[in-house]
């Protein structure tokens, strides 16, 4: 039940740098296996100028696992505004006024300090990492994580897109007022740049019982690894895909964009 991206097209345009090998390495380690379309997926492929009419054959990823793959292998951390790169391995937290504790429970995890006022405009690095102390977007800070990466875990229905729905105050407040006036601020921060206007149509905000739909979606059960000959199988399938495509595809639908 959930969405699929064609996988030569983001071989070929949002991971186009990275050779077959690194991607390899990373969804072994990651524990992502890709399926096979079907003829009707594949017709629909070539008819909207995404693969060649060549293609005998396409795998797809899910979303959740094209974004596990592209935060392995694309997404770092800035500096915080204040630091000085020469002394890096002494990087101090971003503690403003109106700053405070935050987490999130995907992909294993992370802690990080939300600094509002960095928070002007909705790709701006405004929380840092309470482990590397590195700055993060919202939406790049809900699949960043450095303890249990739950790699054997079966994950779905993740879009980085909700980050609003996955980020969370910390626990470490356990004043009722100072869980009341930051747990404010985060909504105010939250309903920013908010376009579609998801996140307010979900108020008002009820800590006690919230929203399942504001839940991000993990299955706990551990998904069955396969055994080595068909992960060898898959990866010359993979190579298989990328030379078919030849790196020609020109075309980048805007539905199957990551984001």
């Amino acid at each position: 039940g959930e969405k699929r991206l064609c996988l030569p097209q983001i071989l070929n345009s949002v991971l186009r740098d990275f050779s077959l090998q690194q991607i390899n390495s990373v969804c072994d380690e990651l524990h992502i296996y890709c399926s096979r379309c079907t003829a009707d997926q594949l017709e629909i492929l070539k008819v909207m100028g995404i693969l060649p009419f060549s293609a005998p054959s396409c795998g797809l990823i899910t979303k959740t696992d094209a974004e596990r793959l592209c935060n392995a292998l694309l997404y770092g951390g800035t500096y915080p505004p204040h630091c000085k790169k020469e002394f890096s391995s002494t990087i101090e937290l971003e503690l403003t006024e109106k700053s405070f504790k935050v987490y999130h429970e995907c992909f294993g995890k992370c802690k990080g300090l939300l600094v509002p006022e960095l928070y002007n405009n909705p790709s701006a690095a405004c929380i840092q990492c309470l482990d590397c102390r590195l700055m993060y977007p919202p939406h790049k800070f809900v699949v960043h994580s450095h303890k249990s990466l739950e790699n054997r875990t079966c994950h779905w229905g993740f879009d980085s897109a909700n980050w609003r729905s996955y980020i969370l105050l910390s626990q470490d407040y356990t004043g009722k007022e100072e869980k009341a006036r930051l747990g404010q601020f985060l909504d105010e921060m939250k309903e920013k740049f908010d376009y579609s206007n998801k996140y307010k149509r979900k108020a008002p905000r009820i800590p006690s019982d919230p929203p399942a739909s504001k839940k991000p979606k993990i299955d706990d059960s551990a998904s069955q690894s396969p055994t080595s000959a068909e992960k060898e199988k898959q990866s010359s399938w993979l190579r298989s895909l990328s030379s078919s495509s030849n790196k020609s595809i020109g075309c980048v639908h805007p539905r199957q964009r990551l984001s």
